[in-house]
């Protein structure tokens, strides 16, 4: 019923704030409500600090995903270290930040020594569920979500198919045993070494497997924002075909600046595939969006990517790469209703693209155009006190419009970002 009523409010002051467009009798397209508590990242908690959680207040991270490994929780066989991951739990608790906990991997025992393993053989099952059981009870109504295992398509497991899919039955049967009300997650495919795993997902899906989840995780992981788009979409066709469709967390999502894999972005262009990201894969239907990840290690290797996915450059430097696109993201998506188009201003050409974000004290616009050269175009925006935000930086100036309410501007593919809020007189019918 909230969610019903925020929308509808949401819906009033999006016709009251066309009414200053001057498009009479036109009625919105039919747009998305984004929940209020809808930006994660992954591996945050780096350091504990104080400063660390300033960052991420200023941010706007609502999520924090982390691997509650399996060696970190029994270290020993019978030995139980069930506090291992309790400052991270309890350090969100404190900043509002849901902690996503992902319950991964085999262990290999051997003189003493205990070894990470991307694989559970059918005769250990038992003792991973001892694992979930006791990890599930001892952080019970204190976590955000969980999840089970991690891109099983990919090298993190190297059993078969119908092993995991077991692996996995068991254990959504033990944590919905232990916390009836916990919120599961399964699946975290990615684009594996074969392309989309679509004849995993699907097996998956019809074992059954994913009867007592809440929600399926997805990583579209891809070359640009437009193709990890079309990746989503892919998989959310496939999952929509088991009811999960509209219940899709993107748990991990991300760039490198450096490094060798093709996925690699220019550091200057890395604040744009941000923002593009997070707009697409909302419009899309995303439920949820998980950052990967926070910081650049201080010691980097210039040949491996996973040293440069991060928003910040490292723990000792603190200056962003991309926290400032993500700041943006988290700040005026989330709680807004996304309208692609407006009414009265679709003579726009299809290369360009234009994604409203509207809320209740104001709204936001991204907007680019796609492919190479620029276009000049004209819309009328919304509201007063009209900021364009370097997505960069994240400093602003004012908006230049045409009387007050006409933007003009050359369009081409580097994204702009601006910002309005409602004119109080407008909502009250005040004159």
């Amino acid at each position: 019923m909230k969610q019903t009523l925020n929308t509808v409010v949401l819906l009033l002051v999006f016709l009251s704030a066309l009414s200053c467009v001057s498009v009479s009798n036109s009625v919105p397209p039919e747009g998305r409500h984004i929940p209020d508590s809808f930006a994660g990242i992954v591996h945050g908690d780096r350091t504990g600090t104080q400063k660390e959680y300033d960052l991420l207040d200023h941010m706007g991270v609502k999520w924090n995903l982390h691997t509650f490994y399996w060696e970190n929780i029994e270290p020993e066989q019978g030995v139980w270290n069930l506090g291992a991951y309790d400052a991270i739990v309890n350090n969100g608790i404190a900043a509002d930040i849901k902690v996503l906990g992902v319950l991964a991997y085999g262990l290999t025992r051997s003189e003493g020594k205990t070894v990470r393993r991307y694989y559970v053989p059918p005769e250990q099952i038992p003792d991973f569920l001892e694992y979930v059981r006791r990890t599930a009870e001892h952080y019970r109504g204190r976590i955000g979500a969980w999840c089970i295992w991690n891109e099983p398509n990919a090298h993190f497991w190297t059993g078969t198919k119908e092993e995991f899919i077991e692996l996995f039955r068991q254990a959504a049967d033990v944590i919905k045993e232990v916390d009836s009300e916990a919120v599961l997650l399964g699946g975290a495919f990615n684009w594996g070494p074969v392309g989309l795993p679509t004849g995993f997902i699907r097996q998956f899906f019809e074992s059954g497997a994913m009867e007592k989840a809440d929600g399926a995780a997805f990583h579209p992981y891809e070359l640009n924002p437009a193709r990890s788009a079309r990746l989503y979409n892919r998989f959310r066709r496939i999952a929509g075909d088991y009811g999960f469709g509209d219940n899709i967390w993107v748990t991990e999502v991300g760039y490198p600046t450096g490094g060798r894999y093709p996925t690699r972005v220019k550091e200057e262009r890395f604040p744009e595939y941000i923002i593009k990201n997070w707009v697409l894969l909302t419009a899309n239907g995303a439920k949820k969006i998980f950052w990967y990840h926070l910081f650049d290690p201080v010691e980097r290797s210039g040949k491996n990517s996973e040293d440069f996915f991060g928003l910040v450059r490292s723990t000792e430097d603190y200056t962003s790469k991309g926290a400032e696109a993500f700041r943006l993201c988290a700040q005026y998506i989330p709680n807004s209703i996304l309208f692609t188009r407006i009414p009265g201003q679709n003579r726009l050409p299809s290369s360009v693209r234009t994604f409203w974000f509207m809320k209740p004290d104001g709204g936001a616009l991204v907007l680019w155009k796609d492919g190479l050269g620029s276009r000049q175009i004209s819309l009328r925006l919304p509201g007063i006190n009209h900021i364009t935000h370097n997505i960069v930086s994240g400093s602003t100036s004012p908006t230049s419009l045409v009387n007050g309410t006409e933007l003009a501007v050359n369009v081409d593919r580097n994204l702009i970002f601006i910002t309005w809020q409602n004119d109080p007189d407008s909502l009250t019918g005040d004159q």
